[in-house]
């Protein structure tokens, strides 16, 4: 479903492009982009742009944008800490 980007709730991520590159919009009007290599790169998209709205973000853009944001919690897993994980 294609809209466009000042539609998109703040803290979603979004498909931008040809290449469907997966983006992130923040609430200073900025958008987050993570390379294969781990590097967030953030930038101001031109105009409004119409993009494709997807379910959820992915697990590596859980904490990019919160760095503003020091009393937001982010819970991951069950909270059993002593629990051995699999490999």
């Amino acid at each position: 479903m294609k809209i466009q980007l000042s539609g998109v709730p703040v803290g979603s991520c979004y498909l931008h492009g040809k290449k469907s590159e997966i983006r992130k919009k923040l609430e200073d009007g900025r958008s987050a982009s993570i390379n294969g290599r781990g590097k967030v790169r953030y930038g101001k998209p031109k105009g409004d742009p119409e993009v494709e709205m997807i379910e959820a973000c992915p697990l590596r853009y859980l904490g990019v944008g919160l760095r503003r944001h020091p009393d937001a919690v982010v819970e991951i897993g069950d909270g059993n800490i002593l629990k051995r994980r699999r490999r």
